[in-house]
């Protein structure tokens, strides 16, 4: 896998508000999760509302850079758990994420228990960051947000960082696998070509067209039917990027035909763009979104399945 693991902003108190009554005027959901405890989170947080959090118990900051990135400093009370450490090869071009057992154990070890809120940051486009993400999600893990900007915008805002690793201790970490948030080959061959189900192919319109083939695809190329939507149009450009407003990123999913009436499946070279999508699908409040988790690498080294070009 393509592995590198407030006054509130975007989805923050008044922010929140905003973001509830354009999603309600477009007939979605308000991009928030349930606890076990019947609480809220938002999906996506601000800096400012992470700072005014810190010092919360049950809040548990999850930075997924490269160990060394993270030992040179993090955000303060963050912890380190790549994603990497949560996957396991399936062959010699395949991987997914880890059985439910070992992540469970890996990750209550880190100190996320049941409770948690769970905030996830990287340093390239929350796209490392909605990997783990997704597979907490698939797991059952409902109190998870990614931090909006990530490190470059909360160290951009010249806020406090540390080299200090925070010691909690280990947690219950109940990993339950939805089987309705993630897709197989077969699985889509049952669904292909229905009007119910779209495929979101998150990868470049290069990659899409066969005309890039990446190291560990079989075969350049897309699933028949895909519809392109490049991850890094969900963000913005500049030097901090952060998501893109919500009435932008609905306009970009549903004028490419990727509508919240379908059930839609997402995947990349290896499932981690892809995760970045099904997470913004999740933030615009899509009801049902899946993501390949063998993705293009899978498809694409099984010569019996079908592929287009072009």
């Amino acid at each position: 896998m393509e592995f590198q693991l407030s006054r509130r902003g975007l989805l923050g108190t008044s922010a929140a508000l905003t973001a509830t009554l354009l999603l309600a005027a477009c007939g979605e959901e308000d991009a928030t999760t349930g606890g076990a405890d019947g609480s809220m989170v938002d999906l996506l947080v601000e800096t400012d509302w992470l700072a005014d959090h810190l010092e919360d118990d049950n809040l548990r900051i999850v930075d997924v850079r490269s160990p060394d990135k993270y030992q040179e400093d993090h955000l303060p009370g963050a912890i380190n758990l790549t994603t990497g450490s949560l996957d396991h090869k399936v062959n010699e071009f395949v991987s997914d994420a880890r059985p439910a057992g070992e992540v469970a154990e890996i990750v209550g070890a880190a100190g996320i228990g049941d409770d948690h809120h769970v905030v996830i940051y990287d340093d390239n486009r929350s796209v490392i960051a909605a990997r783990l993400f997704w597979v907490l999600d698939y797991y059952g893990h409902s109190r998870l947000s990614i931090l909006n900007g990530g490190y470059p915008k909360w160290t951009a805002e010249n806020r406090a960082v540390t080299r200090q690793a925070p010691r909690f201790e280990a947690a219950t970490f109940s990993a339950t696998p939805d089987p309705t948030k993630v897709a197989d080959k077969d699985y889509i061959l049952a669904n292909m070509g229905g009007d119910s189900v779209a495929l979101c192919d998150a990868r470049t319109p290069e990659e899409y067209s066969g005309e890039d083939v990446r190291r560990g695809a079989g075969r350049g190329g897309r699933v028949p039917g895909a519809i392109n939507i490049d991850w890094v149009n969900s963000v913005t450009g500049d030097e901090t990027p952060v998501f893109k407003a919500l009435a932008d990123l609905k306009q970009l999913y549903e004028s490419a035909g990727i509508t919240p009436d379908k059930e839609i499946i997402t995947y990349c070279q290896s499932a981690v763009r892809g995760a970045h999508a099904y997470f913004v699908l999740k933030l615009l409040g899509y009801p049902r979104v899946r993501n390949y988790d063998g993705s293009w690498q899978d498809w694409s080294n099984n010569q019996s399945l079908p592929i287009e070009k072009g």
